[in-house]
Parts: C-alpha cells; structure tokens; sequence
C-alpha cells in the first residue's frame, strides 16, 4: 500500500527571492522541516516547545546530519546559513547542550531601499 504521510512545506520565496535565493538547496530542505516542526510546536500544549511565550524549534545538528545524509559539520553550516538570513533566531540563555532552540523568522521581500 502506498501512503503519502508527510510533506515538506518550503516557501517559493527562498527559490526566487534575494538574499534566499542564494541558500544551499540543503539550507532550504532544513527550513522546509523545521517549518514543520513549528506546526507540530503550535499544538503542544505543554509549553515544552515555547521560549519567552514564541513558539520555537529544536533540532541537533547530528539529527539533521541523519535527515540530509551529511557530516555534523555540514549540519551546522546549514543552520549558520538560515541565521545568517534572518530566517532563523537563536533563542537566547541557552545552555550548550546538543540540540539547540531557534525562533523561525518567515521570509520577507526585500525593500527597495535596501542593498
């Protein structure tokens, strides 16, 4: 029997859109699961999943590195990637640990007046 059970919701705007556009195609896939993690963290009603009342996202990085078939390393540049957009936003006082929180940022035009 064949099931389609999940999807991987990815905005259009990363593909046509500066400065997403330019995102590894790896970065893009993360961003499309994390948003999918934030659905589930929107009907948690434990708390476990809010930071500062704002829903937020936790994922390692040895998780995604399972998820995309890369190396920890990789994993990590992917995160550095969506943080460097502004698509994602560490949540802050965290202790180190292995998986970190992230408050998702959804993606916005480009002003004109902007460079």
């Amino acid at each position: 029997m064949n099931r389609i059970d999940s999807f991987l919701m990815i905005p259009a705007s990363l593909f046509a859109e500066e400065p997403y556009r330019s995102l590894p195609s790896e970065s893009k896939l993360l961003y499309g699961r994390l948003l999918g993690l934030l659905r589930l963290s929107a009907q948690d009603t434990t708390g476990h999943w809010k930071a500062g009342h704002r829903p937020c996202v936790s994922l390692s990085q040895a998780s995604v590195g399972r998820m995309l078939h890369c190396h920890r390393e990789k994993a990590a540049g992917l995160f550095a990637a969506l943080e460097a957009c502004g698509l994602l936003q560490p949540v802050p006082g965290q202790p180190n640990g292995k998986a970190r929180r992230y408050y998702m940022n959804l993606p916005r035009p480009k002003e004109p007046n902007e460079l």
